[in-house]
């Protein structure tokens, strides 16, 4: 079989370079019947985002038949990664130690990390079947360990809902659950971190 190649771009070159319509149109193709808030994200908010700086957004295209198709995306963005050194090993804890403020009121360790925020596939007219989950999440690493080349860090991490699925597919991609958030809305996620 022959090997697909991807090539990724940022939303924030197409708004630059595009008319607005234009990209609203290469955006409108995406779908995520598995997950409205992934379809939802992508054609509602991303652009806003990306020129607010507030996530960015990166679209992942191949060339199917000559023309180039949009097969999904993910989303960064910078946040302070919050960690109860209480709840995880002491292996792990020294490992943080190397990278983490602790903040000495909290008693928590706090490390300003790369959030991967989204990550979809395209599922119009089957284009799913043209990357892979684990694909799309292995490029999603390699942007955030070239970003952090630059600005220095070396890990990466999600919060999702905790579902078996969803941390398995996370584990199987070297994640692990480090926590989850602190806050009201955040008490029913999971937080799974990576060392790039």
């Amino acid at each position: 079989m022959t090997r697909i190649e991807f090539s990724v771009i940022n939303i924030r070159d197409l708004i630059e370079q595009l008319k607005a319509e234009e990209v609203r149109g290469i955006l409108s193709v995406f779908s995520c019947p598995k997950n409205y808030d992934i379809e939802d994200f992508l054609t509602r908010n991303a652009t806003d985002f990306s020129k607010r700086g507030i996530t960015q957004t990166h679209l992942v295209f191949t060339v199917i038949n000559e023309t180039t198709e949009l097969l999904g995306y993910f989303a960064l963005t910078n946040k302070i990664l919050t960690i109860d050194p209480t709840n995880i090993s002491k292996v792990i804890c020294k490992r943080l130690e190397r990278h983490a403020v602790l903040d000495e009121k909290t008693g928590l360790y706090n490390i300003p990390t790369p959030l991967i925020a989204q990550l979809g596939k395209n599922y119009d007219r089957d284009l799913n079947k043209f990357v892979t989950g684990d694909e799309l999440l292995q490029i999603a690493c390699g942007k955030v360990a070239e970003i952090q080349r630059e600005l220095g860090g070396t890990l990466t991490y999600i919060e999702r809902e905790n579902s078996s699925k969803l941390v398995e597919f996370y584990a199987r991609n070297g994640f692990r659950i480090i926590g989850s958030g602190k806050s009201e809305l955040q008490k029913s996620l999971i937080q799974m971190v990576k060392w790039l």
